[in-house]
């Protein structure tokens, strides 16, 4: 039985060493020879090995026979492989190459876990040949992770760096994996706040007649380590306070990287701050064994205090799209900020303007503004404003807004041959409240998680109301990667379910942006933008209730770019008696960008029986 001893314990060598310079070896007593524990120590993860220039002719030939995972292994680390499009190689080096041929192929071999395998290689200046029979592999057989210190006392902690360990029992045994996983255990510990943890002890004992391994890991977490104070640089307008207010620690409160990371993602989108950067200075730690706190460096880059907007764009729905805007940071030297524009689309003209003051210590904030619209969408033509003021809070995944809105609207249907025109104008003074939940592992670009947005609002016939109604509206979407050990590896389904009522004896005389329509990009495909809804005076209008779920898969093609197929059913309808389900289906493009992916979709809208392309950016959450 071979004893591999981790980096943390050394041991003595016993035996011939045989000099792999394809990385560093370790001892293994009673064995005779050296095991390579990282064969490939020299080439990083990722690495590849010697690229050819293009065009360039093999000096000889080299033929592998062997499984594809391992003879890729030995195109890329062994020497012979690396030397096979070398300009500067000479014929002479050849036996050199030959001679140690063997000795490597049988270090990446271990490297992989087949401590049993056989090798036989032969060849010339003009042709080399390797034929390997890796045997079987070596399998975990018994791995035991165990805690010492402060952080054994704490369950939660060694769930989670337990569940961080790449070699449990019945996996393969591999020593890159063996070096990694250990890393990663320390890296867990220091993620829940145990910043002085460390190896203290680890042993790979392999058995290659039983082709079986037995690994033990002994940590040391040393004590829980709290976040100290904050050191500050970079603020030349803003007041500290910003930047301390944000935080969701306070100085004593104990380490974690989550913690750290969510700070550093509050201060990127508090719209302050051009770069940011967060992170522990060690420094102190290091210096002062005693010290169980860490100082937080923070180096800030700020936004200019005022900026224009100009923009241009398209999409299926909205066609041609300008915009022209103007953002101030610090308004009346306050930290206020101003963000208002004018967008002007085919169908759509908005003009609005809204203030938000900086986030307290508490997560609240303050927000007040408003707006002016004009809107013709599916024979619908409304002119509304609207203006607002309330108070929310904001955290890394939770933000709430209670606002009080007075709402405006004048509405023209022109109707037909069939339907008189009908024009009526509407106002309401709404009290609501939205309540989003966002988990994703990426905001931009997801592809694991979940969202959940809610709303509640209401108004009261006689308090500045033509009537009075109750709104109630939730979307939620899913992300759910594939399962790397299946066909679909490395797919993403995506789920989402939207449903929405309004309480009410009736839908006139409520401004129509409390009322849903449904179809287009975000919504059911195959159909036109807010085609779906009431029928009116040969229009589409808002109804009372909607209900709509849409299933798409998406499967990678490239890197950036991915396939996907989907399935949406739903509509909005003013009662529940007359609601049917109406159902669009089809494939689609998604290009990863750094604004998030542009989804090109072509759909059949059922109901209508024609295709339908849309063009979109993004996700609506």
């Amino acid at each position: 039985m071979h004893a591999l001893p981790g980096r943390g314990r050394h041991a003595a060598v016993r035996g011939l060493a045989l000099a792999i310079s394809l990385g560093s070896l370790l001892a293994v007593p009673g064995a005779g020879i050296a095991l390579a524990s990282e064969i490939d120590a020299g080439v990083e993860e990722g690495d590849v090995g010697f690229t050819p220039a293009p065009g360039r002719q093999a000096n000889y030939a080299f033929d592998i026979d062997a499984p594809e995972d391992i003879a890729e292994r030995i195109r890329e680390l062994s020497f012979v492989g690396r030397w096979q499009y070398r300009e500067d190689f000479l014929p002479t080096q050849m036996p050199a190459l030959l001679a140690r041929l063997d000795d490597e192929v049988m270090g990446i071999l271990r490297s992989l876990g087949y401590y049993s395998g056989k090798v036989r290689s032969r060849g010339d200046a003009d042709r080399v040949e390797v034929r390997v029979a890796p045997g079987p592999r070596v399998t975990v057989a018994l791995s035991e992770v165990r805690i010492e210190g402060p952080a054994a006392e704490d369950r939660r902690v060694g769930r989670f760096v337990r569940s961080r360990w790449l070699l449990p029992e019945g996996s393969f045994f591999a020593s890159r994996e063996w070096e990694r996983g250990k890393r990663g255990l320390v890296d867990a510990l220091h993620q829940r706040g145990y910043l002085r943890a460390r190896i203290t002890g680890s042993e790979a004992r392999v058995d290659p007649e039983l082709s079986s391994a037995q690994l033990e890991v002994v940590l040391d977490s040393g004590p829980l380590i709290a976040f100290g104070e904050l050191e500050i640089q970079g603020l030349r307008r803003h007041d500290e306070s910003i930047v301390r207010d944000l935080r969701p620690f306070r100085p004593g409160d104990p380490y974690s990287l989550e913690k750290l990371l969510a700070y550093e993602a509050a201060l990127r989108d508090s719209g302050y701050f051009s770069g940011v950067s967060v992170v522990p200075d060690l420094a102190p730690l290091e210096a002062d064994p005693a010290l169980l706190e860490v100082p937080l460096s923070v180096d800030l880059a700020e936004y200019r205090a005022k900026r224009a907007v100009f923009g241009i764009g398209y999409s299926s729905e909205q066609g041609a799209r300008g915009q022209v805007g103007f953002e101030h940071r610090d308004l009346f030297g306050r930290s206020w900020q101003l963000e208002s524009s004018l967008i002007a689309e085919a169908r759509r003209q908005r003009l609005f303007a809204n203030v938000r003051t900086p986030t307290e210590a508490t997560g609240h904030f303050y927000g007040f503004g408003g707006r002016l619209e004009k809107v013709d969408a599916a024979g619908e033509r409304a002119q509304r404003s609207n203006v607002y003021f309330g108070r929310g809070k904001r955290t890394a995944e939770i933000e709430w807004f209670l606002s009080l809105q007075m709402q405006a609207e004048d509405r023209r249907l022109d109707g037909n041959e069939s339907y008189a025109a009908i024009e009526d104008s509407a106002h309401a003074l709404v009290l609501g409240y939205s309540w989003n939940l966002r988990r994703l592992n990426s905001r931009v670009l997801p592809r694991r998680g979940y969202t959940i947005s809610t709303q509640v609002s209401g108004a009261a016939k006689g308090v500045a109301s033509n009537r009075s109604f109750v709104r109630f509206y939730g979307r939620a979407m899913r992300f759910v990667p594939m399962p790397r050990q299946s066909f679909l590896a490395g797919g993403t389904l995506v789920a989402l379910g939207e449903f929405g009522v309004v309480a009410a004896g009736s839908r006139r005389d409520i401004p129509s942006e409390n009322l849903f329509r449904a179809g287009g990009s975000h919504s059911v495909r195959g159909y036109g933008y807010q085609t779906l809804g009431v029928p009116e005076a040969g229009a589409i209008v808002g109804g009372r209730y909607l209900a709509v779920g849409s299933l798409e898969y998406q499967h990678p093609v490239t890197e950036s770019i991915a396939a996907a197929i989907f399935y949406d059913i739903g509509n909005a309808t003013d009662s529940r008696q007359d609601y049917k389900a109406v159902a669009g289906y089809g494939v689609g493009m998604r290009w990863r960008t750094p604004v998030g992916p542009l989804n090109l979709d072509l759909a059949y809208g059922e109901a209508v029986s024609r295709w339908r392309l849309h063009f979109s950016v993004g996700y609506t959450f």
